[in-house]
Order: C-alpha cells, then sequence, then structure tokens
C-alpha cells in the first residue's frame, strides 16, 4: 500500500466535496428507507434468534436422543414450575395445580412435555417438597435451549400459569436453564437501549471536550448516528431472511463497536482535516487530504476489525456465531459511511467556516516521545512489569458459568432457584440426566441390580445430593430391594401359614380334645376288660352248667313220659315221685324207716324250695344251692320244684311205678348231680353276690358302650381336625416351597457377582411405585433407563461441570462385569451442557483468536510491509489483552468476589486485539511514514506528535463506548464493557504509548525487516 497521498482516495474526496450535499441525502435516505421498509433489528431477533447451544454438543444430542428413546418432543428446553404455599399445600392449591396441568397438557403450541408426577399419588413425593408447601412440575417448552422459539414458549407458558387465579398466600414461578435464558435475554433487551443511551451521552461529552466545539462534535455523532441507522436494518434483513445468525448479543456487541469504529473512524477523518486546515489548505483541499490520508488507515482498520471479527464464523457457540460475522459486516458497512459521510459533513460545515481546527497539541505529544525516547529502557521495563504483573492475576481465574447469576435484578427464574432451595434444601429443578442404553429390555433382576450399582456408584459421588432411577424413583432403594424386605417377604409367606396355623388353633384344640376323649375312653375300657372278661366267662359257664341240667332235666322227662317233654311229664314226675316215695315206703323197714327217708329225702330238698329257714339263711352254701336250684327251676320251666314238692306223695306210689321209679332215680339223681354241681360253681357265694358280679357285668359293658360312644365322638374330631390340619399342612408346604424357591432365586441373584445383596423379585414390577416410577425413568421399550442425578452444589458451578464429566465413567465402572458391561451411558443436564459448552467455547476460542491473530498480522504485514514489526505490535497487544484480563480478575473476582462470566474473555479478545491493533498500526504507519529522511528516533517523536492526541482521543472514545455497557442490567456485559474498557486504556496509556514506542526505539531500523532501512544514511 502506498504512502502519502492515493489518487483514488484525493478523486473520492473531491468527489464528495462537490456533491456533499447529495451524499447527506443519499446516506439519510438510505436510512429512512431501511428504517421504514424493514424490522427493527430487535423485533427480527425476537422471531429469528439463533439457537444459544450447537446442535452437536454430546450433552445436547444425549438429551434429544433421551427424548426420542421416552416417546417426547425432541426438546431440549427443560424448565421448572415451581408452586409455593406458605401454609402448605391444601385442596386450594391442588386445584390450582390441577386446572394448570390440564391448560399446559392442552397447550401444544408452547408446551413440548410436562412430567406431573404430583398428579399421580404413587410418585407424589418426587415432586412435594420435604416440608410440604412447595411442587415441582417439570414443563420442556418447545424450541432450543436459547432460541427465539423457546424464549417464545416460555413466554406463552407463563402467561399460562397467570390465567390461572391463584389461591391466596400462593406464589408461582417458571425456573430452569430456559427460563434462565429467556429472562436473561429479556433483561439485555431492556438494557440495549440503555447501554445505546448511555453510549451516545458519554461519546457526546467526550467530543464536546475534546474539540470544544458543537458542529466539530456533532459531525461523529451524526456519522454514527446514520451507520446505525443504516446497519441495523441490513442486519435485520440479513438476519430475518437467515442468512446470517442474529441474537441479543449480535445488538449489544455490535452496536458497541460500530459506536466505537464509527466514532473512531469520524475523529482520524477529522484529525487529518483539522491537520490540512492548519496548513491552509481550502476546505476541499482539506477534505480530499483528509480521505486520501484517512481511507487507507480506515481500510486496514476496518479490515482488521472485521477479520477478527469474521474469525468467529468458524465457531459453534450461539454467542460467537451471532456476535462475530453480523458485527464484521457491521463494520465494513461502517467503513463506507465513513469514507463518505464525514468528508461531505466537514465540507458543509467548513463552507460555513465551522469545525474549524483548534490548536494543535502535536508539540506537547512531541515532548512526551521525547522524553519517553530518553528513557526507553526503563519505561519497557516498567510498562512490561505492569502488564506482566497484572496478567498474572489470569493464572487464578475462575470462570463463571452461571446463567442464573448474570441479572443484576431478580427476575422470575432466579426467585424460583431461590424457592427451591429453601424449600427442598437441594437445586431440585436443575437435575443431571444418566442415560444407560442396552439391546435389550432392562427390566429384569439382573439388570436392575446393574443399574442400582451404578445409581449406589454416583450418589457416592461428593457433588450428589440425590439419584431417582427405576431402582429407586423417589430417591431412595426401593424396599423391595432390600434384603431385609426380601427376609420379610418370607417370614411374611412363613408368617401368613403362622397366623392361618393360629387361626385354626381351637380347631386343633378341639382335636386335642378329641384326642384325650378317645384316650380317656379307650383307657376305661381297657380297664373293664379284663373284668368284663372274667365275667362273661362265669356266665357262660354257668349257663352251660345250667343248660347241661335242663338237657339232663328234659331227657328225665323224656325217659319218664316215654318222650314227652318235661313239661309234659310233670305230673307223671310228680307221680313218679310220689310212687318213689310210696315204693320207698314199702321198701323201707319198718314203713318208718321208708318215711324216714322220704323226709330225709325232703329235708334234703326242702331248703331248696319254699322259704329259707333261719338256720339257712346264715348258711352260705344253703343260700348258695338255693340260687342255684332257683336258676335250674327257672330254666326247666319249675319242673323240679314242683317233683320236690311232690315227694309227700312218694309213698303212695304204685308197685308198678318202682321199677321206673328205679329207671328214674339215677337220672333224677343225675339232675340233682348237675344241681349240686351248679351249687359247687356258686361255691361259697349267695344269690345276692351273684346277682352283683351280674350287675357288674352289666354295668361294665355299659361303661365299655359309653367309652365307645366317647371314642366314636372322638375319632369324629380327630377326622375334623386332621382335615383342618391337612389343609394347613397343604398351605404350609406351599408358602414354605415358594420361600424355597424364592430364597433360591434370591441367593442365585444375588450371592455371587456385581449386584450381590439386591434383589427385585418379578412381583416387585408390578408394585404400583414401581410402575409409575418406571414411567419416568425407563423407556416404553425399556431398553434405556433414565437416572436423574440431584447436585448438592450449584449446577452451574465448575464443580457439577467437573463431576457431571465422572459420573458416565463412574456408573461405567459400576456396570463393569454386570449384565450391563457393554450398556452405552451419556449425560445430559445442566451441568454437563456447560461442560460442553466450556469445552467448545476454548475450542471456539482457540480457533477463532488464532484466526484473528493471523489476520491482523497479514494485514499490518501488508499495510507495514514488515514481519518483525507486525509481530511486536500483536505481541504487545496479546499482552495488553492479558492484562486488562488480570485486572479485570483482580477487580471482580478478588475484591468484588464475582468470577468472571465465560463469555467474556472471549468477546474481550476480539474487541482488544482488532481494536488494539488497530491503534497500533495507525502509530507504527506514522513512525515509518515520519523516518523516513529523519531517522528511527525522530519519527516515533514526530509520530507521537502526529497521532498522540488522535489516537488518545479515538482511543478513549472506543473505552467509554465499552464502558457504556457496564450501564445494563446484565452482568457479563457489564464484565465484558469493563474488561474490552481497561484493555483499551492500557493499550492507549501503556501499550502505544509507552511499550511501543520504545521497544520501536530500542530495536531500531532493524524493526521494519525484511524492508530495507528507512533512515538517512549518515553524511547526508
Amino acid at each position: 500500500m502506498a504512502h502519502g497521498q492515493s489518487k483514488a482516495l484525493t478523486a473520492l474526496g473531491s468527489f464528495v466535496h462537490r456533491h456533499a450535499a447529495w451524499v447527506l441525502v443519499f446516506w439519510i435516505g438510505i436510512a429512512g428507507v431501511l428504517n421504514v421498509a424493514i424490522p427493527q433489528l430487535e423485533q427480527t431477533v425476537a422471531r429469528n434468534s439463533a439457537d444459544f447451544l450447537p446442535s452437536d454438543l454430546p450433552a445436547n444430542q444425549s438429551l434429544e436422543r433421551m427424548a426420542d428413546d421416552f416417546g417426547v418432543s425432541r426438546s431440549n428446553a427443560v424448565g421448572s414450575i415451581v408452586l409455593v404455599a406458605d401454609d402448605g399445600i391444601g385442596p386450594a392449591e391442588e386445584g390450582y395445580y390441577r386446572q394448570l396441568v390440564t391448560k399446559l397438557v392442552d397447550d401444544h403450541e408452547n408446551v413440548a412435555y410436562l412430567l406431573d408426577t404430583y398428579g399421580n399419588p404413587v410418585t407424589r413425593d418426587i415432586a412435594v417438597s420435604p416440608d410440604r408447601k412447595a411442587i415441582n412440575l417439570v414443563v420442556a417448552a418447545q424450541g432450543s435451549v436459547g432460541s427465539t422459539r423457546a424464549h417464545h414458549s416460555t413466554q406463552g407458558i407463563r402467561a399460562q400459569i397467570d390465567a390461572v387465579a391463584r389461591p391466596a398466600g400462593m406464589t408461582v414461578h417458571y425456573s430452569g436453564p430456559t427460563p434462565t435464558l429467556s429472562d436473561l435475554f429479556s433483561a439485555i433487551d431492556v438494557s440495549l437501549l440503555l447501554i445505546t443511551g448511555v453510549s451516545i451521552v458519554l461519546i457526546s461529552a467526550l467530543l464536546f471536550v475534546a474539540y470544544r466545539d458543537l458542529v466539530t462534535a456533532l459531525i461523529p455523532l451524526a456519522t454514527i448516528g446514520i451507520t446505525l441507522a443504516v446497519v441495523r436494518p441490513i442486519i435485520s434483513i440479513l438476519g430475518a431472511h437467515q442468512l446470517i445468525s442474529i441474537s441479543n448479543f449480535t445488538i449489544a456487541i455490535m452496536t458497541a463497536l460500530v459506536l466505537g469504529a464509527g466514532t473512531d473512524y469520524a475523529i482520524f477523518t477529522i484529525a487529518n482535516y483539522h491537520d490540512a486546515r492548519r496548513r491552509h489548505q481550502s476546505v476541499g483541499a482539506a477534505v480530499s487530504s483528509a480521505s486520501a490520508r484517512t481511507g487507507p488507515i480506515l481500510i486496514a482498520s476496518a479490515l482488521t476489525i472485521a477479520a477478527a471479527c469474521s474469525s468467529m464464523v468458524f465457531t459453534k457457540i450461539g454467542m460467537f456465531t451471532t456476535a462475530g460475522p453480523p458485527t464484521a459486516l457491521a463494520v465494513l458497512i461502517t467503513l463506507a459511511i465513513a469514507m463518505t459521510l464525514p468528508i461531505a459533513l466537514l465540507s458543509f460545515a467548513g463552507r460555513r467556516g465551522w469545525a474549524e481546527p483548534k490548536p494543535s497539541t502535536e508539540r506537547r505529544w512531541r515532548h512526551r516521545g521525547a522524553r519517553i525516547i530518553r528513557h526507553a529502557g526503563v519505561y519497557t521495563v516498567a510498562a512490561l512489569v505492569f502488564l506482566i504483573g497484572t496478567a498474572l492475576f489470569t493464572t487464578t481465574l475462575r470462570l463463571n458459568w452461571d446463567e442464573s447469576a448474570m441479572p443484576i435484578h431478580p427476575s422470575d427464574s432466579t426467585r424460583g432457584y431461590d424457592a427451591v432451595l429453601a424449600h427442598y434444601g437441594t437445586n431440585e429443578i436443575a437435575p443431571e440426566y444418566v442415560t444407560v442404553r442396552s439391546d435389550h429390555d432392562l427390566r429384569t433382576t439382573g439388570d436392575l441390580a446393574a443399574l442400582e450399582m451404578a445409581a449406589i456408584a454416583m450418589s457416592n459421588e461428593p457433588q450428589v445430593a440425590m439419584v431417582r432411577s427405576i431402582t429407586r424413583p423417589d430417591g431412595k432403594p426401593l424396599p423391595e430391594a432390600a434384603t431385609g424386605y426380601q427376609t420379610g417377604v418370607v417370614g411374611s409367606r412363613l408368617g401368613d401359614a403362622h397366623r392361618q396355623m393360629v387361626s385354626a388353633t381351637p380347631e386343633l384344640h378341639r382335636l386335642a380334645a378329641g384326642v384325650d376323649q378317645l384316650g380317656a375312653g379307650a383307657d376305661d375300657a381297657m380297664t373293664q376288660l379284663p373284668e368284663l372278661v372274667s365275667g362273661t366267662r362265669e356266665v357262660v359257664s354257668m349257663a352251660n352248667s345250667v343248660l347241661t341240667g335242663v338237657d339232663q332235666a328234659d331227657r328225665i322227662a323224656a325217659t319218664a313220659t316215654g318222650g314227652g317233654t318235661l313239661e309234659d311229664a310233670l305230673p307223671a314226675l310228680r307221680t313218679t315221685v310220689q310212687s318213689m316215695t310210696a315204693l320207698l315206703t314199702d321198701l323201707a323197714e319198718p314203713a318208718d324207716a321208708s318215711l324216714a327217708a322220704v323226709r330225709r329225702l325232703d329235708d334234703v330238698f326242702a331248703p331248696l324250695i319254699g322259704a329259707p329257714s333261719a338256720a339257712c339263711r346264715t348258711d352260705a352254701a344253703c343260700l348258695a344251692a338255693r340260687s342255684a336250684f332257683a336258676q335250674f327251676d327257672q330254666a326247666m320251666g319249675g319242673r323240679p320244684s314242683q317233683a320236690l314238692r311232690g315227694l309227700d306223695e312218694l309213698a303212695a306210689i304204685p308197685p308198678d311205678g318202682v321199677a321206673r321209679a328205679r329207671a328214674t332215680l339215677p337220672q333224677v339223681q343225675a339232675a340233682l348231680d348237675t344241681v349240686e354241681q351248679l351249687i359247687a360253681r356258686l361255691g361259697d357265694r349267695d344269690t345276692d353276690q351273684v346277682r352283683a358280679d351280674l350287675q357288674r357285668l352289666d354295668s361294665g359293658v355299659g361303661r365299655l358302650s359309653d367309652g365307645m360312644s366317647q371314642l366314636a365322638d372322638g375319632l369324629h374330631q380327630v377326622k375334623a381336625g386332621t382335615d383342618k390340619t391337612v389343609s394347613l399342612t397343604g398351605q404350609l408346604t406351599a408358602g414354605l416351597k415358594e420361600a424355597d424357591e424364592y430364597l433360591s432365586t434370591m441367593s442365585a441373584a444375588t450371592t455371587t457377582g456385581p449386584g450381590a445383596g439386591f434383589y427385585l423379585p418379578a412381583q416387585a414390577m408390578s408394585n404400583p411405585r414401581f410402575v409409575e416410577g418406571s414411567r419416568l425413568l425407563i423407556s416404553p421399550d425399556g431398553k434405556t433407563a433414565r437416572m436423574l442425578v440431584t447436585w448438592k452444589v450449584n449446577p452451574y458451578s465448575q464443580e457439577a461441570m467437573t463431576a457431571s464429566r465422572r459420573l458416565p465413567d463412574v456408573a461405567h465402572r459400576a456396570l463393569q462385569n454386570t449384565t450391563l458391561a457393554d450398556a452405552q451411558v451419556s449425560t445430559s443436564g445442566l451441568a454437563s451442557l456447560s461442560a460442553d459448552m466450556q469445552d467448545q467455547v476454548w475450542r471456539d476460542f482457540l480457533v477463532f483468536a488464532t484466526i484473528a491473530v493471523l489476520a491482523v498480522l497479514l494485514i499490518l504485514m501488508v499495510l507495514l510491509r514488515s514481519i518483525l514489526a507486525p509481530v511486536l505490535l500483536v505481541a504487545t497487544v496479546v499482552l495488553s489483552f492479558c492484562s486488562a484480563v488480570g485486572v479485570s480478575v483482580l477487580v471482580w473476582q478478588h475484591i468484588i468476589g464475582f468470577d468472571l462470566d465465560w463469555s467474556v474473555i472471549p468477546v474481550s479478545f476480539m474487541a482488544v486485539i482488532a481494536v488494539g491493533a488497530d491503534y497500533s498500526m495507525l502509530f507504527a504507519d506514522r513512525i515509518r511514514e515520519e523516518s523516513r529522511g529523519n531517522g528511527m528516533v525522530r519519527g516515533i517523536i514526530r509520530g507521537f506528535g502526529s497521532t498522540g492526541g488522535v489516537i488518545t482521543t479515538a482511543g478513549i472514545v472506543f473505552a467509554l463506548t465499552m464502558f457504556a455497557l457496564m450501564s445494563g442490567t446484565v452482568l457479563n456485559l457489564v464484565q465484558i464493557g469493563f474488561t474490552i474498557g481497561v484493555g483499551l486504556l492500557l493499550d492507549i496509556a501503556i501499550v502505544r504509548t509507552v511499550l511501543v514506542p520504545a521497544a520501536m526505539s530500542a530495536i531500531g531500523d532493524r524493526i521494519w525487516w525484511p524492508s530495507t532501512s528507512t533512515a538517512v544514511p549518515r553524511g547526508r
């Protein structure tokens, strides 16, 4: 690039001077048409804001895949509605909750899905706070987190919340990651107007102070006003057609840089115009000269800034992609306006005698430059010590990823976080989702044991407060899976059998009573049986004797009657006995002797019949004989007694009857013998004793009968009890079999290998608590399990981010040597998304910083036709950036106590490198130009004089523009403005004013290597 006057740019200046009015009308007309025809940039951003997170972040992809697995919309815009009732959740609050859920379920435009755990009594404890005063309803909005769609959905959901009348004392917040970003963007929207206004006020004030002339100060203000009026609609229309990505950050960063660059370009043009006017050039010549001298610097500056900003096109973070490229385009548009509009305004003002220069401050700046050159070494060391010393604070840098802490004023989402922390004690609404994917259904004992092992391992992490999984739906292990529960199941089975046995105890008692009766009856029967047998034998013996006697008597009667019966023979027997008596009388010698014999015979048998005598009553043998004879007589039908009573007639027996009597007498004697045997058998017992014996026999038989009856009753009871016992025994056997199978299965599943000690039987899988929990924590096909990790720490913190990276490894190690050893484990959630974004931010920063540095270095090399000088300039600018970050860390992190937001360093780097290199380039180019024929030292001093005031003014204006960001209500913009502003001030006050000239002086002409020396040879 040629130094000195550029013919093309000189011609451009002349053309603008001649047509200054038309140039003004053109730009004002363009601004007017664009603003009328194209919606405002804020409106376009509200409709077409790009996604905040890259879609290819691992955590984002995991979240979307998880949505697919569970059959819900692919939304990563997850948030929570937090309902808080000061007096606790009652019927009125539950009624509000039900109404709200109904409206949200029907709102397909704004709601992607919701998880109504409170609405189901089985999973209610998952949603309600420990103090029973808050409810958490997970709601995913339509769109991607940070996008316009999600922002509008958030507003729609809040409108639904407000549409339902709330009970007294109840507050409702929509909070979580998505509402937080939505509130952040809303706060940025509010801040932008304030920032723009403050920027213009600060720039105006500085310009009035610097120029001490209203018209001159209005030229930069008019330039940036029209520039913004042209730039904003162009960016808006490009963003509306999605030719570029835009967001709220586009407006903030682009506006600040356009204000700074546009003001600087106008200041550079005014400075060259004033130089020309001080040389007494005409207005036309002055504007042409200003155009020619300023144009190359403006082009190089704009290209430098555009290159630095365009390097962000290679990034993926939404903040960078929407801030960098649009800003680069806006700076190029600013360049086009700055090349013509300030020239036209100066021409218009100069023709009227306005905007004339004030006395030059060049001499004062030359003295300052000379002083620095004289003590270059000291100043260089001092500058390096300060810059490096402050830069060392960057080693303590801690980045803040907490987007909820960015709004300076409380928002609905931040109040929601506070309410959750107050009532839940943990950050319940920002969980981490850990998904375990397998190629088979996970609802088996072995797989569930493996999942429980993973849950236990993750819950042991110090940053984790609770893990919800299919094995612990409410954060606590399923009772059904505990060993104590399993033994309790067995005990319950046995207890059931025990209770049945207890309930059957009365039956068993009756069985025992029956058995007792049976035993008593049997014992009694056994006692009576010997006596019964003995008595029965006696009776049988006596009965046989009597029967024998009867048979003999019957034979006697038959003989006596010639074949008749004893009854028929009684009369004949009586006659026979009489005849025997008569015969005996006849035979007796003398008759008295026969009579005596008959009498003696009568004496013998008389005691047997008739009334017993007194002697007989006292004679046991007599009584026994009477009893035996009576039985015999009774058995014979009374015929023996009749025969004996006929002994009196024996004496009258006819002679022919003697023979018969003699024939009969042996038989009668046999009968009498039988009677005697009967009496002999009676022994010394009398008839009463015999009767007593017979009575005992009868009584014994009766008792035997009673005993047998008791025995029968007892046997019936034994039968009923036995049946009951058999039934209970069957149940007990079945229960024991079930218990055996249960314990055997449990033993096989838990005795060896990973998962030992955990067992969830098939019966537990039908438990309502398990079923309802599974809908939340396991996919419909059973192949994906989801675990919700609740943090003890702030989920936005570096602790949570680091821990989120460990969770997959922790879970995977726990799954080794289990049925899920080959399962895929991934995480998604606020912490892992932030961790992935952190990695992506650093990747993006490395990419665009490298590209930006190389681009700026290349532009400086082309402009300065040198390698060493551009390297020095870029190195000093990088050092000033590091120093600015160090100062910012010192102020914000160590003094204020608030870590720098993650966006501060990348955005600040882009601005500081672009603008700082721009100033250094302008200074170095002027030094090179002034060194021609004057030597390096004089060139530096002259460069100081010609650029000191203008660069300082431009730098301060740009710094104030950046500081204006601190008037916003969003902390990351405040920190960005502070860091960039400090960086520009350091560049102006130290780098460009001290370090660059001191270093160039120390290096000398070698700074322009590989170009030839610009110094004038000695002696010329």
